[in-house]
């Protein structure tokens, strides 16, 4: 009988025995559990650590919504609290011309001066819109050129008051210039003022 005889016989006789077929269940029961393992449980794992990053995502993202919502609270607070000052700073700096507007200031503080306006001109008539508007894109300005007779102590008042009202003025220029009227000198000046505003885009 040869070697490899011998060890078929052998290995025949060790399965016939009930330990060697116990072994053998056992070896099949642990192939078993590692196929159910990898095929069935990791699918169903791989779905529980999804879900878990989904709402660690999740949580993260309602913390930040929870910070925006407070920081609105907050801006909206801060802008009730200087809503009438902003609403100053629109009579100062309007978002349209109004060019009607600043020749009613300025017609209006001349008459309280009992002052007359002469030569009112405007260099560059400015556009003015009835549309709501968004945004604000820049300041513009236009110029408007006048000229008022009388003392200077008058006309110095005048000027001075046209600085002081809410809507935003600036004097370029002021010329003074003296004329004879029978006798009688007055004094005149020539005045160039710039009417700023804030232009927007539709």
């Amino acid at each position: 009988m040869t070697k490899r005889q011998q060890l078929m016989n052998t290995l025949t006789e060790f399965y016939q025995r009930p330990v060697a077929q116990a072994s053998l269940e056992l070896f099949l029961s642990i192939c078993a559990v590692l196929f159910f393992a990898i095929f069935a449980i990791r699918p169903t794992l791989l779905t529980m650590s999804d879900l878990i990053k989904e709402i660690e995502d999740k949580r993260e993202l309602s913390q930040k919504l929870d910070q925006k919502v407070a920081a609105l609270a907050s801006a909206q607070n801060e802008l009730l609290s200087v809503q009438d000052r902003l609403q100053v700073v629109d009579q100062a700096l309007p978002s349209e011309p109004k060019l009607l507007e600043s020749l009613s200031y300025l017609e209006k503080i001349a008459s309280d001066q009992q002052l007359v306006i002469e030569n009112l001109t405007v260099a560059t008539l400015p556009e003015e819109s009835g549309r709501n508007r968004s945004a604000r894109t820049g300041r513009k300005n236009y110029t408007i050129n006048f000229t008022v007779q009388g003392d200077y102590p008058t006309i110095k008042r005048y000027l001075d008051q046209v600085l002081n009202v809410r809507r935003a003025f600036v004097i370029e220029t002021v010329a003074f210039t003296t004329s004879d009227n029978r006798g009688k000198k007055s004094l005149k000046a020539n005045v160039t003022l710039g009417v700023p505003y804030l232009e927007e885009q539709p």
